[in-house]
């Protein structure tokens, strides 16, 4: 019983870690720290990989029957994830929503 409560907590950990780091990463003040190309290659591979582990735990919570508060926060991570990633890779999803609720630049 005690190994399944250490997966679990290091699933949930996993879970609610992975926003903030991806949202870290993909932060203008790691960007400038990276102007080096294979500095930004390696930030932009590790946000990735942060992003998309923690975006599949994320839905294995919101699918699996499981408590409403963990599936808030599971939402709420998957969430940042994909925002934190469109940050990085081009904001083409930020636009689309501004433009949609008429907050277009």
């Amino acid at each position: 019983m005690q190994s399944l409560a250490l997966l679990v907590t290091i699933l949930v950990s996993i879970t609610v870690f992975s926003a903030p780091i991806s949202i870290l990463l993909s932060s203008r003040i790691a960007q400038s720290l990276t102007s080096n190309l294979v500095a930004k290659i390696l930030r932009r591979t590790l946000m990735a990989l942060v992003s998309a582990i923690g975006s599949v735990f994320s839905l294995f919570f919101i699918i699996s029957p499981i408590p409403m508060p963990l599936k808030i926060i599971s939402m709420a991570a998957l969430l940042l994830n994909i925002w934190s990633v469109d940050r990085e890779y081009g904001g083409r999803l930020m636009t689309r929503f501004k433009s949609i609720f008429g907050k277009a630049e």
